[in-house]
This record gives structure tokens, C-alpha cells and sequence, in this order.
């Protein structure tokens, strides 16, 4: 397993309508996208699943949150999501799993 990977974490903070996209770049982390489709009435749907391990060394002021975006690489700030999805792929953040034991204490992040 290679810790090589780059993503933008987008913590989305404030108010319904008004939510900001703050972004936090994340270097040294394992990324695995698996592409996938799911059969559904209307055809087939996206099935595409980001695994994310970011070691607690040198990430340990980073907050996952679920519903929080990822982007693989440094896309940078942006105004609003429909800004960020026209210039990169971007991943949902569905669940977050802190693995503070052994030689390699870290977040499992899984985005959709």
C-alpha cells in the first residue's frame, strides 16, 4: 500500500442555503477508486466507491465528516459544488472509521 495519494477534502460549513465549500488538501494518503454500476428501472447508475487512508501522522487537526466532499488531487477552492463538479470528480463522504491501534493508526474514509 502506497501513501503517495493527493485529495481535497471539502468540509462544507454553515446554513442551508448558505454553505461554504472549505477546502483542506490532504497529501500523503492511500487512495482506491473502484468504478462500478448498479442495475436500476431507468438504466444503470453510478457505482463508483472512493477508499480513503489518511494516517494520523501529520493529518491530526483534519475532521471527516459524513456528507463532506472529496476530490482525488488539488482542485483548490471553490464557490459551490456545481463549480467543483465541472472541474473535477467528486465523492461523497458515506461513512468514517477511526482505527486508533497498531503500527498504522488511521481514518478509513469511504466516499460514494
Amino acid at each position: 500500500m502506497r501513501f503517495n495519494g493527493i485529495v481535497t477534502l471539502y468540509n462544507t460549513v454553515g446554513e442551508d442555503f448558505k454553505k461554504q465549500l472549505v477546502p483542506r488538501l490532504l497529501t500523503g494518503v492511500y487512495v482506491e477508486k473502484t468504478r462500478g454500476a448498479d442495475k436500476a428501472a431507468e438504466g444503470d447508475k453510478n457505482a463508483d466507491n472512493l477508499l480513503l487512508i489518511v494516517p494520523f501522522s501529520g493529518h491530526n487537526d483534519v475532521k471527516f465528516v459524513v456528507g463532506d466532499l472529496i476530490a482525488i488531487g488539488d482542485t483548490g477552492e471553490a464557490d459551490s459544488f456545481a463549480e467543483l463538479t465541472v472541474r473535477a470528480e467528486i465523492f461523497r463522504i458515506t461513512s468514517v472509521q477511526e482505527f486508533d491501534f497498531g503500527r498504522l493508526k488511521h481514518w478509513e474514509v469511504i466516499a460514494k
